[in-house]
């Protein structure tokens, strides 16, 4: 075996030891993001929605919340942040992630049969400000994009 052979291999073992071994960092990161989808969906339900689905998965990728009013159907982005510091959640969702959630939301709507009931649908995106130890300021845009 060659040095470059037994290069590569050492290397695409290390990555692959790392790819499934989490930093705590990142442990508490995926906490703080599914703790705001909980506290986004009790805000949103005390304001009159109804759930219908959260964490709904496809293959590029997945919707956090999607919620009912009357006769449209929302589909929510949920974005917690410990700060704002380095810039504001809802900056996070750029034109790229938006063209995911449209593309799912469209998915979700065909399949659903939603047009033929006579529903409308809409994009809101909930951002949660929530610094260690305090109470988190919550968002809500409504219509965020279209």
């Amino acid at each position: 075996m060659n040095f470059n052979t037994f290069f590569f291999r050492r290397l695409l073992a290390w990555c692959f030891f790392w790819r499934k071994t989490k930093h705590p960092n990142h442990l508490a990161k995926d906490e703080l993001g599914k703790d705001g989808e909980k506290r986004a969906e009790e805000f949103l339900k005390a304001k009159g929605y109804k759930i219908i689905a959260s964490n709904v998965s496809f293959s590029i990728g997945e919707i956090d919340l999607i919620a009912q009013v009357e006769k449209t159907i929302i589909f929510i982005e949920v974005k917690t942040r410990q700060s704002a510091d380095y810039c504001h959640p809802m900056e996070v969702v750029d034109k790229k992630k938006r063209q995911k959630i449209k593309q799912m939301a469209m998915q979700y709507y065909r399949d659903k049969k939603y047009a033929s009931k006579g529903f409308t649908i809409r994009f809101d995106i909930v951002t949660l400000i929530w610094p260690e130890g305090e109470q988190p300021k919550i968002e809500h845009f409504i219509d965020a994009f279209r």
